[in-house]
């Protein structure tokens, strides 16, 4: 048995194969597909979606999204995503910096100090997968 996995972005679409299993980054933990999952729509967090497809495990960064699982069928519809070799680490590296000097900044306004979290974790699955 095997599941259909899509992976698409607003622009383009990264993967559509047939795999064996999957977990991804939901925003409240970690979750796993496997064939004949009930169907499910969770919420993606940032992080890295891990798929085996022909017994090898491949890896994509999400950076949020949904997906859907409905009859052996994976929709994931991401704001943002990337393969590992996609990644420049140097600039992934130079991301990490500036966010976290941004950070060390300080700000007054809550709703920036959010932006600069996010702008930061973002950064660090970048490098951390593409290092």
């Amino acid at each position: 048995m095997a599941l259909t996995l899509r992976i698409v972005t607003p622009t383009r679409t990264l993967v559509d194969a047939e795999v064996s299993e999957l977990t991804a980054p939901g925003v409240v933990g970690e979750f796993g597909v496997l064939p004949e999952h009930v169907t499910f729509l969770g919420q993606l967090d940032l992080g890295v979606l891990t798929y085996v497809e022909g017994g090898t495990s491949r890896h994509v960064v999400v950076l949020g999204g949904y997906a859907e699982v409905v009859d052996d069928v994976v929709t994931v519809l991401a704001d943002e995503a990337e393969f590992p070799d996609d990644i420049d680490a140097e600039v992934a590296r130079a991301d990490v910096e500036e966010a976290r000097a941004k950070l060390d900044a300080g700000h007054e306004d809550p709703y920036v100090v959010e932006e600069l979290i996010r702008a930061h974790r973002r950064a660090e699955v970048r490098f951390s997968v593409g290092s």
